[in-house]
């Protein structure tokens, strides 16, 4: 077929486009969709995966139905108007109803002659929330540093200012406003531009740090790692200078990435003055020793008291640095377990709902099945009673009955028919089943209290819960010891048990099937669980981090980071411990112990 000869679409494709477009647009990890300004003309599977529809659904969609009501006339709109290459950041709708952020990019190109909408969809939700949690970091920063009385001022990594206190606005006489967004922070010290101590901290010149103020009492903050302080003499400051002490301390991410300096003020323009004049006291100190003593002493209770403030100013400067930087970290860890815990929460409900309704139609079925059971076996002696008298019947009677019972293959109905009931019966109790571990791997039935369970129940009904995502990538072997009833939270080691099955069976190596190990006994008054894989292994350098929160190895969009975290959390709680050891290519092995009675129940503090 000559090269420019469009390939003929596959048979079961919903589009309409040329076919040659299919191999490298379903190759594609982006979401792309073609319309010319209604129908979808085609859409790849990354498509699909971002909205939630299959590829008929697609087909059968309007590119306008994509999006929400509020954004749809505006996009019309926009796209009525371009005629070039364009990208927005918009809302999409999925099939779930949910709205997503996108950042979409519509190209125009000329497909089949006509001009046609090339539009390529990047799912960009996790940064907008992102972006969202750092604005209410921001706003909350901004008010705790414009609430302090010490004069303060924060830089970005760009060395752009981002806060410059009311206190810094009293001391300097400039005003936020003016200042807040521009990298003049320079000029409230200076005549003409250089760094302030801030800017060389962001920037890590540490050695222009002591060409700068080498000469001006330099020393590193005793408190704050990183931090630096000095003074120096401003003679554009007031009407006579003044002589500022200052403390600069570089702003760290979560990574220990330095991301922005603060920089604190102190006006000690007094105690320097103070400390002329006892210079020029001392001179005249043979002179005047009993003038002079009362106000020398004054002099140093001045200077001893602007030392204490300095001092506080340090400790509260540490204090605000350590909350700011506690603060950032425990709201994003909240914002993620919160998101988790609702998560397992609907996901809760949702399987007692499911299990509540099939629990009943089933409960119909079972009835029916033992009941129509027992009315088979009354036919078929019915049945049986009519063939005792077929030797009574004329003979042409008696061969239209056998005619009949061979038309319509009489002995093998009869044996079949036991057979369907038994299996009817095995199907109606592996439903029964299925429902119940639905309704012990939830337990929303308000029963959160600690109470006396059996763990091989639970690790059960657990693997039944997960066979769908084990059963084609492992086995799995159980080695059972004799457990006691352990007083626990239920649900949450489940949750815990699920979290170690579906990371044994994803950490099976995909050209074999693989092998889940689990093992439990008593050791030392305390019940014991092993869950092992034989899979790919977890390298020395990760296994340190295995439980750090938001820490995860896979893909972007894969984890949360949060499933071995939330685990090591609930073993806590139960006051046990979860361990692992891991060999690369060989396999990995969670252990869990735990103590067979709550500590509460014997008087130990929780």
């Amino acid at each position: 077929m000559p090269p420019d000869t469009p390939r003929p679409l596959p048979p079961a494709s919903p589009y309409r486009i040329p076919g040659r477009l299919f191999p490298l647009a379903e190759s594609f990890g982006t979401g792309i969709l073609l319309h010319r300004g209604g129908p979808v003309l085609f859409a790849n599977p990354a498509m699909s995966r971002l909205t939630g529809l299959t590829p008929q659904e697609l087909a059968d969609r309007d590119f306008w139905d994509l999006f929400p009501a509020q954004v749809r006339d505006q996009g019309r709109a926009r796209l009525a108007g371009e005629s070039h290459a364009a990208r927005y950041e918009t809302l999409i709708l999925t099939a779930a109803g949910d709205e997503r952020w996108v950042e979409l990019s519509i190209a125009i190109e000329s497909i089949q002659g006509e001009d046609t909408f090339v539009c390529s969809f990047i799912d960009i939700t996790e940064r907008k929330h992102a972006e969202t949690a750092q604005k209410q970091t921001q706003q909350l920063m901004t008010q705790i540093i414009d609430g302090d009385p010490v004069p303060t001022l924060v830089i970005n990594a760009r060395h752009v200012v981002t806060h410059w206190n009311h206190a810094c606005e009293q001391v300097i006489g400039i005003s936020a406003r003016s200042m807040v967004g521009t990298r003049r922070q320079w000029s409230a010290f200076y005549r003409s531009e250089r760094p302030i101590m801030a800017d060389l901290i962001v920037s890590g010149e540490m050695d222009a740090i002591v060409d700068h103020y080498g000469t001006k009492n330099l020393r590193r903050s005793p408190v704050i790692e990183g931090a630096y302080e000095a003074e120096d003499f401003f003679p554009h400051m007031g009407d006579q200078g003044r002589w500022l002490h200052f403390t600069a301390a570089p702003l760290r991410n979560a990574l220990g990435e330095i991301i922005g300096a603060i920089e604190t003020l102190q006006d000690v323009t007094e105690r320097k003055n103070a400390e002329a004049g006892l210079l020029r006291l001392q001179a005249d100190l043979e002179a005047t020793v009993a003038i002079r003593t009362e106000q020398l002493q004054q002099a140093k209770a001045r200077l001893e008291e602007d030392i204490e403030r300095r001092e506080r100013a340090e400790e509260e400067l540490l204090k605000r640095y350590t909350e700011l930087t506690e603060l950032n970290c425990r709201l994003h860890e909240a914002q993620e377990q919160l998101v988790q815990s609702e998560k397992m929460a609907s996901i809760g409900q949702l399987a007692a709902g499911v299990a509540h309704e099939i629990n009943n139609p089933i409960g119909y079925v079972n009835s029916n099945i033992r009941s129509l059971k027992g009315y088979i076996d009354q036919l078929l002696n019915v049945v049986d009673a009519y063939a005792a008298r077929e030797s009574a019947l004329p003979p042409d009677e008696a061969a239209t009955l056998q005619q009949i019972r061979k038309a319509a293959d009489f002995d093998y109905i009869r044996d079949d028919i036991n057979e369907l009931l038994r299996e009817s019966e095995e199907g109606t109790e592996r439903v029964r089943k299925i429902v119940q571990d639905l309704r012990d791997f939830s337990r929303s039935d308000a029963r959160q209290d600690w109470q006396a369970s059996d763990l091989h129940h639970g690790l059960d009904s657990t693997l039944n819960i997960a066979s769908n995502e084990i059963k084609y990538r492992a086995d799995v072997h159980r080695e059972y010891g004799e457990l006691p009833l352990v007083e626990c939270l239920p649900s949450q080691l489940n949750q815990v048990f699920m979290n170690l099955f579906v990371n044994a069976a994803q950490a099976m190596p995909d050209d074999r099937r693989g092998l889940i190990t689990i093992r439990t006994g008593v050791a030392g008054g305390q019940v014991w669980i092993e869950v092992g894989d034989d899979g790919k292994g977890i390298p020395p350098e990760v296994i340190a981090r295995i439980f750090d929160p938001f820490f995860t190895t896979k893909p972007v969009g894969k984890g949360t980071g949060l499933g071995l975290s939330l685990s090591y959390g609930i073993i806590q709680k139960h006051h046990g411990k979860i361990s692992v050891s891991s060999t690369p290519d060989v396999g990995t092995t969670f252990r869990i112990t735990l103590p067979i009675h709550h500590p509460a129940s014997s008087g130990a503090p929780q």
